[in-house]
């Protein structure tokens, strides 16, 4: 079953009024009865056989079961010039009043206004064949939607807007057509045609207002009231759509403008917080949890959504979850001990939330939105994350999800929609796991990653009693610095078993306990020498200065000759990048997002291409605009690529994109196949045989059922660290623990500070490298790193020192700035494992 089922579990079933035209008696005892699924809120109910429609027990929406999908009658479409000329003739009438007749006619005045919204909300087929684009991927003429609202909302009277939200309530609450199940496509549209009134309503204006309890004159106890209900409605039936339509749906929002697209992403999420802080309100009142809606005497009189002292902390968590939405910033809750304040352990339970149909559904509907920014990016992954969600109890969600969930394998993955996920069983933040932040994603990778490694270590110490042997609990790498590839790979492959143990590394002849810096520096190496162009392993693409696997041997005899452990050392990347996520430690690589898509089984996009081969991206797209009948004598193509060798540029070889390629030409009839075939074989036949041995590699470390909760841009930070192009240097001492006698007011630490503010982003990536044992900030930001300046007292003539394990710097005692500048300098500039180069 899917997301956009209607799958809400099938055991619990709801008893339902029955509504027909007549008065309805009660089932005879012989009644056959079947199930069907709200299209609002998906619970699967049971009703008779033989009825036409029936009325959800949940969230009160008639559910139509046989009857219209489209509308023979003439309709009275909304016309936004005759709408204008309207409220003008109003206005004008308006004007002519003194003070105190306005105040007392203005209702009056404007009931044409009324009147004439009445007249078309009467069904939803006016507002559903209104405010058409010209524009053919776009479901709405967005430009018009928000001009109609602006004219509403900046009426002196609110009461037309008013009857005009009640009236998409009504809509919403009786739809008097089939939106039950999958229909045939109608009109141009097609299947989502039937809902554009829904994504006419999602556009109301004061949709956040409401949620985040601003002050507006739009936002009073009754205008609260009537939105909630008419969004919490929208956001039920598009979450509940089929999936034909929802992939209609997709398609259409893939050409929303950016800013409506970040919008729309930003309300669903604050819906989902709202609810969150409900059921927070009515954990602090002890309240039994409900699977209804807030009702209107919620809005004007209960605590639960104008809260008073006793429901402070759920209005302060959603304004702090608004906040971080609107400005980007997440910072933790402050935690203290009084009564309007949580406990530092408090997480929700999964009983909490997972039978809510508000917090289901909006996730649902939110998924259509990641979908589409993963097809065409919109606003970073991190729009998506809801800060709520840190209070969940991620380990409880986790464990459930992996129980209940029939997880897929990677190679049904890569075939598998999204929208297509099954979340049989209650729901979960897991199924939904974009919602978790990239924190809270690496929580859960580390619960799991523990329990493992706990395992393992667990296995080896009863084997070793079992055979009375020593059998070491760490997966030990030892390593000489000049051999670091060679002795990894040797030391690698003799320990297959124990790939998931906790790594640690010992460099010949060279003092030191791996407490991390270790393990860092041999990360370093590592990779440095495995993209050494000697290896033939990977390639420079000037164009766009990233590296990308070479040309596989696979695709012809000659290729590669003489590099037969070429796919043991691909095998070796791929180990080496699992073992960092394992093990926590970033890496310096610059791979283009394709890395990771193909690592998530995600599929690859033209962007993708563009990425990695700009100039020859924008050549080919100049091609496939070029149209003049000339078009074989200019451009002179067949089906064939060329490239050089990657040990030896002299040499060239040819390879043909289709059987014959070479003496298949080029023309207008099949230039898009010849650009597909093209960015089809650089990005992936020519690499499959390298990229399956790293994937091996990869996977044979990485086998956490976590690492599907994580995107590719997720995954790429967590492998490099975040991408922001210079240090932090305020967050990184706000941070900052001191020993030995230093404080932040010591003369050398100002010196400290003020030197790495004055160095330019080279220096600073020096000097995390020096001190951490890794150039990189980690991708939750420079406030993760534990960072440690101690004092020594003497030795003032001496370089400071690093223990990389401790992400700490220990400075001596200078006389003065330009002195601990030029001693800083010398040791982050020559030093290299314990010692100097």
């Amino acid at each position: 079953m899917s997301f956009f089922s209607r799958n809400l579990n099938i055991q619990k079933r709801h008893k339902i009024q029955i509504i027909s035209n007549s008065n309805a008696l009660p089932p005879e005892p012989d009644t056959v009865f079947i199930t069907s699924s709200c299209c609002c809120c998906g619970t699967v109910l049971q009703h008779p056989k033989n009825i036409s429609k029936f009325r959800c027990s949940i969230c009160y929406v008639t559910v139509v079961l046989r009857g219209p999908t489209s509308n023979r009658e003439p309709i009275e479409k909304f016309d936004l010039v005759e709408m204008k000329e309207l409220i003008m003739s109003c206005t004008h009438i308006y004007r002519e009043l003194d003070k105190t007749e306005k105040h007392q006619r203005k209702h009056e005045i404007f009931c044409p206004v009324e009147d004439y919204l009445a007249i078309r909300m009467s069904s939803i087929f006016a507002l559903n064949s209104s405010f058409e684009s010209s524009n053919r991927n776009e479901i709405l003429d967005y430009d018009e939607v928000k001009e109609f609202y602006r004219l509403l909302v900046e009426l002196p009277t609110k009461k037309p807007f008013y009857s005009f939200l009640v009236a998409c309530n009504e809509l919403l609450k009786r739809p008097h057509v089939v939106l039950s199940k999958a229909f045939p496509a109608q009109g141009k549209y097609r299947r989502i045609g039937l809902f554009r009134w829904i994504l006419v309503i999602l556009e109301i204006p004061i949709f956040k207002q409401t949620l985040a309890n601003v002050e507006a004159s739009c936002n009073k106890p009754q205008f609260r009231a009537i939105s909630y209900e008419v969004l919490k409605k929208a956001i039920g039936y598009l979450s509940c759509l089929d999936i034909p339509t929802a992939k209609e749906l997709v398609h259409y929002l893939k050409y929303l403008h950016d800013d409506v697209f970040v919008s729309k992403v930003e309300l669903i999420n604050m819906y989902i917080t709202f609810h969150f802080a409900r059921i927070l309100h009515n954990i602090g009142k002890d309240v039994e949890r409900s699977k209804h809606s807030p009702q209107l005497e919620d809005f004007q009189t209960s605590e639960k959504l104008n809260p008073t002292i006793g429901a402070d902390m759920s209005r302060k968590m959603l304004r702090h979850n608004v906040n971080a939405f609107l400005t980007g910033i997440v910072r933790p809750i402050t935690v203290g001990t009084g009564k309007d304040t949580l406990n530092a352990d408090f997480k929700f339970k999964i009983e909490d939330y997972g039978n809510d149909w508000h917090i289901k559904t909006g996730a649902k509907f939110l998924l259509c939105f990641y979908v589409v920014n993963q097809a065409v990016y919109k606003c970073p992954v991190s729009t998506f994350y809801n800060t709520m969600i840190d209070f969940v109890d991620y380990k409880k969600d986790f464990d459930i999800w992996q129980k209940s969930s029939k997880l897929l394998t990677d190679q049904n993955k890569e075939n598998q929609d999204a929208l297509e996920a099954p979340t049989d069983g209650q729901f979960t933040i897991c199924q939904c796991p974009f919602l978790f932040s990239l924190g809270m994603k690496i929580s859960i990778l580390e619960y799991e990653t523990r329990r493992i490694m706990e395992y393992n270590a667990e296995q080896a110490f009863l084997k070793a009693l079992d055979r009375r042997q020593v059998v070491d609990v760490y997966l030990k790498v030892r390593v000489r610095r000049n051999f670091v590839t060679q002795d990894s790979l040797r030391s690698i492959q003799s320990q297959q078993k124990d790939l998931k143990k906790s790594l640690r590394i010992e460099f010949v002849n060279e003092p030191g306990i791996d407490a991390g810096g270790l393990r860092k520096e041999w990360f370093l190496l590592l990779t440095r020498d495995l993209f050494n162009p000697n290896n033939g392993l990977f390639v420079y693409i000037p164009e766009s200065r990233l590296s990308w696997f070479s040309i596989s041997s696979s695709l012809d005899s000659e290729l590669l000759q003489g590099q037969n452990n070429s796919s043991e050392l691909y095998y070796l990347f791929g180990v080496v990048l699992g073992l960092a996520i394992y093990n926590s430690t970033i890496l310096d690589l610059k791979f283009p997002r394709a890395l990771y898509k193909k690592l998530c089984s995600e599929k690859l996009s033209l962007d993708d291409f563009m990425e990695l081969y700009p100039e020859t991206g924008e050549n080919l797209l100049k091609m496939l605009e070029y149209n003049e009948s000339d078009f074989e004598e200019t451009f002179g193509l067949n089906f064939e690529t060329s490239f050089p060798d990657c040990l030896d540029e002299t040499k060239v070889y040819y390879h043909e994109l289709c059987p014959d390629g070479g003496n298949r030409a080029v023309t207008q009839e099949n230039k898009d196949e010849y650009f597909k075939l093209w960015m089809d074989f650089y990005l992936n036949r020519s690499i499959e045989k390298s990229f399956e041995s790293f994937r091996s590699g990869f996977f044979h470390v990485i086998e956490a059922n976590s690492f599907k909760l994580f995107g590719s841009e997720e995954i790429e930070q967590l492998v490099c660290g975040s991408h922001e192009q210079g240090l932090d240097v305020d967050m990184l001492r706000s941070v900052t623990k001191y020993q030995g006698g230093f404080d932040d007011n010591s003369p050398v630490v100002q010196w400290f500070w003020e030197i790495i503010q004055e160095f330019d982003y080279e220096k600073q990536r020096k000097l995390l490298q020096f001190v951490t044992g890794s150039d990189r900030v980690p991708a939750t930001g420079v406030t993760t790193i534990p960072f440690r300046i101690s004092r020594i007292r003497s030795g003032a003539d001496r370089l400071p020192l690093s223990h990389t394990c401790f992400n700490e710097i220990c400075l001596h005692d200078y006389i003065d700035k330009h002195t601990l500048r030029s001693k800083l300098l010398v040791a982050i500039d020559e030093s290299e494992g314990y010692g100097f180069r």
